[in-house]
């Protein structure tokens, strides 16, 4: 930290990891798991909340002592907040410059490109917190993205200089970055040009030849469109004058083209699903997401929304009936990954992040093998775009937290049937059952409406015994609608009756059992014995019945049951005032019932 009568010393390197995790995400609140995370990333010690807090007061002491306000680092909600102004923070400026120097070359002030990328570039003193240890994965996907950015902008201040007309200023520089990379194939043909720019059209060829000698060994590949670039402006180089081609830079792949040669952005890809049927009974929940959409971006970082439910509510319709509805706000795309259960084991990150990748236009062969590389670049490719990326079928936090953009304007839906309380978010959107009304509209929508409203008593019978839950109201609405002929009332009937229901709850491979299944089996074997325990039992379930019910302690009863809250299978309801009360759902009650067995007992152990 440095002060006006110099550096300030940060003694430990776990309070220096602890500011800079925070000084990485400036003015935005990290969660207290990711600082964790981030300290120790193999194995926290069981004191580890414990400790961020120390490192905290201690912080506070050192900035309380060069005259900082309490305001300036203050815990918000689940993490801490470190607020810094742009000039206090070399990131924040390098940042800014970069940003103007892009848009001077992009308007052909030259010389004020080239002055202000330098003054980026001049922020940079190493690599970055190259004196401290290994942060975790999220923190050394962030710094190899800040090395991208360096690396970017070196490129375009070379592109500049090579349009202004000075490439002896910078192929001492390339001679040098030539030799520390010598598969980069662009900053080759940024050499191949300069020099021929600068009239050694025979050491243009000669680096062009050492060069292709170098990919060919050692990729067995002949030179890209690059080098392939800068070999023809070479060849038709004369002695007279030798200009570099309109467009140059974005030949190479790293600089800024004048304006009248860049090329019209390409069309936003739209790879979603297929639109899901109408959607009824969550017009609150699409409002909402509409609004957070509206203002996603206006701080230059991307958004972030969770959206969790119990299984079968509806969560992936939700998310992508949105995509469409959202999709005027997104003109660089709408896109849809999954880690899909469907097969049994889930979907890797690694491979979803080289499944987006190339959706973003990256080139198969360009992905990453080493999976902290190919995060930063996925978080570079997606820094300068306006999409919505919805990331489906989530289980946990470390899953997804490598796919999530930092800097831009993007938006991405993540659903999950857990609350992972230890993801950062922005938003949290919990979808519940819909209404006794609005699951008759849904049945209205698939069965028929004629038919809802000749027999609407019927129909409130049907939905109640779907327990509301959208899956089940479009199995049966499906049924229905398959058999014109069907008596209803006997079809209730037979619905009601809770040792056919879940039987009945079924369509060809889609079905509420499998869907609770999934759920149920990711519990440890404690909750689920829990869980049958409280399906089992007649009583309320209240926080002061459950340790009844459960046959354990008090606080360990509580826990179990946040457990189950968190993953969406107990719902909380409205206190009567006599305390917190619980929810369960009756489909998940029959099917946990079934479960049930006179050997699963819980272990007062957990």
């Amino acid at each position: 930290m440095a002060t006006e009568a110099g550096p300030l010393p940060i003694n430990g390197a776990k309070p220096r990891s602890l500011l800079s995790i925070l000084l990485m995400n400036p003015g935005r609140t990290v969660a207290t798991g990711r600082l964790i995370d981030g300290i120790w990333p193999t194995s926290p010690p069981a004191s580890a909340l414990h400790n961020v807090r120390t490192y905290v007061h201690r912080l506070r002491q050192l900035l309380h002592r060069v005259g900082d306000s309490a305001d300036r680092l203050v815990r918000d909600g689940t993490g801490y907040h470190l607020q810094v102004e742009e000039d206090e923070l070399d990131l924040l400026r390098f940042q800014r410059f970069v940003d103007q120097g892009h848009r001077a070359a992009r308007e052909d002030r030259l010389d004020s490109a080239v002055d202000l990328l330098g003054r980026a570039l001049d922020q940079w003193h190493g690599r970055p917190l190259e004196d401290l240890p290994d942060l975790g994965t999220d923190v050394a996907a962030y710094t190899v993205a800040l090395q991208e950015q360096r690396r970017a902008a070196v490129t375009e201040l070379i592109d500049v200089r090579l349009r202004l007309g000075q490439p002896a200023a910078v192929i001492p520089q390339l001679r040098q970055m030539v030799a520390e990379e010598p598969l980069d194939e662009p900053r080759q043909a940024q050499l191949v040009v300069a020099l021929t720019l600068e009239g050694r059209v025979a050491e243009a060829l000669a680096a062009y030849q050492e060069a292709r000698r170098v990919i060919v060994d050692e990729l067995g590949v002949d030179p890209g469109p690059p080098l392939q670039g800068a070999l023809q402006v070479a060849l038709d180089a004369d002695s007279t004058e030798v200009r570099p081609p309109g467009g140059w830079p974005a030949l190479v792949g790293g600089g800024t083209p004048p304006p009248s040669a860049v090329p019209d952005p390409p069309a936003g890809r739209r790879a979603l699903p297929m639109k899901p049927p109408r959607l009824v009974g969550r017009a609150a929940a699409a409002r909402q997401l509409r609004a957070i959409a509206d203002t996603v971006g206006t701080d230059e970082h991307a958004g972030v929304v969770l959206v969790t439910g119990a299984p079968g509510v509806g969560k992936s319709s939700f998310a992508v009936a949105s995509g469409y509805e959202l999709a005027d706000l997104f003109p660089d795309g709408q896109l849809f990954v999954s880690f899909d259960h469907a097969a049994g084991t889930p979907r890797s990150t690694a491979d979803l992040m080289r499944e987006l990748l190339v959706e973003l236009g990256v080139a198969l062969t360009d992905v990453p093998e080493d999976v902290r590389e190919r995060a930063a670049v996925l978080r570079c490719t997606l820094a300068d775009r306006r999409l919505l990326l919805i990331i489906d079928d989530v289980d946990c936090a470390q899953q997804v937290r490598p796919l999530l953009p930092g800097a831009g304007r993007s938006l991405v839906l993540i659903t999950s049937r857990h609350r992972l309380l230890d993801l950062d978010v922005g938003w949290r959107l919990n979808l519940g059952s819909l209404s006794r009304g609005d699951a008759v509209r849904l049945l209205a929508t698939i069965a028929g409406e004629q038919r809802v409203r000749e027999q609407p008593e019927v129909f409130g019978r049907i939905a109640a015994a779907c327990d509301q839950l959208p899956l089940a109201l479009r199995i049966v609405g499906s049924r229905i609608a398959a058999q014109p002929g069907i008596a209803l009332p006997s079809f209730a009937e037979q619905l009601e009756q809770e040792e056919n229901r879940l039987e009945e709850l079924a369509v060809g491979d889609i079905s509420v059992r499998h869907s609770l299944s999934g759920s149920y089996q990711a519990l440890t074997p404690q909750a689920r014995a829990a869980l049958n325990a409280l399906a089992i039992s007649d009583l309320l379930i209240t926080q002061s019945s459950a340790g009844d019910i459960l046959h354990l302690p008090g606080p360990q009863a509580n826990r179990v049951v946040e457990d189950l809250v968190a993953h969406n299978l107990l719902v909380p309801v409205d206190s009567d005032g006599t305390g917190q009360r619980f929810h369960l759902p009756v489909l998940l009650r029959i099917f946990a019932r079934e479960c049930a067995t006179p050997r699963a007992q819980l272990s007062p152990a957990a």
